[in-house]
């Protein structure tokens, strides 16, 4: 019996991964790779369920944990790089699995709840910091196809886009909107924001002007044949965003 308790020597343990946390059984001499089924069951519930997870990333990205559309903006839960890697991950979220990218988002929920995923978090009603929803899920339709939900989008795309009718811009307060304040939140950003949101435009309202509303003010600006340094809102392109009609 002696010798079975004796502390092995030369055991050696699982390389940790590059792309998340895994967990290592003491003293196996191989590493295994754990499939995303396995992986969902023995995240901790830091924050958030898989399925409410699986639900935001339906309103952020339409489900697609793949994406990458150029905005700054990676994977089904829409990280930038430097959230991305700020909680301990390397490489890009949208080339990570599933499963990692939902422990992530379970990661940074329990740091700040819901907040980094504000429009969509409030129109699926998730608050707190225990991800408890507010108000219970509605029931999924009995069939959905991809179809259906390119459908509904461009629905809701057209009904914002019909919202955002001509109007008198807001006082606009005389300092450039640019990347400059990245990491700085102004709530004149995000009123500018919601407004390029309300207009059509795939953009997210959280008050922080990063390479997204830099995209989308270069693209507007230059739609509207408006004078501006590229990628800033000046006070043409703010109050352009109110009072020109929407193309």
């Amino acid at each position: 019996m002696s010798a079975l308790l004796r502390p092995r020597r030369h055991a050696r343990h699982a390389k940790p991964s590059k792309v998340g946390p895994v967990l290592v059984a003491g003293g196996m001499t191989a590493a295994f790779a754990v499939a995303d089924g396995v992986a969902f069951s023995t995240l901790a519930s830091a924050g958030g369920s898989q399925a409410q997870f699986e639900r935001l990333a339906q309103c952020e990205s339409g489900g697609n944990w793949a994406i990458n559309t150029g905005n700054g903006y990676y994977g089904g839960l829409q990280f930038n790089l430097s959230t991305w890697r700020g909680i301990g991950y390397s490489g890009y979220p949208h080339q990570a699995s599933k499963a990692t990218q939902i422990a992530a988002g379970q990661k940074l929920h329990s740091q700040r709840g819901w907040s980094p995923w504000p429009a969509c978090s409030r129109k699926l009603g998730l608050s707190g910091d225990d991800g408890v929803s507010s108000a219970p899920a509605a029931p999924a339709p009995a069939t959905t196809t991809a179809a259906d939900r390119r459908a509904a989008a461009a629905k809701a795309s057209r009904s914002r886009v019909r919202s955002a009718a001509t109007t008198a811009a807001p006082a606009f307060d005389g300092r450039v909107l640019s990347t400059a304040d990245v990491r700085t939140y102004r709530a004149t950003v995000r009123t500018w924001q919601a407004r390029m949101k309300a207009r059509g435009w795939r953009i997210t309202a959280d008050g922080h002007f990063g390479p997204q509303s830099a995209g989308v003010a270069r693209r507007f600006a230059a739609q509207k044949g408006l004078s501006a340094s590229p990628g800033t809102v000046n006070a043409a392109v703010w109050k352009a965003a109110w009072t020109a009609p929407v193309s």
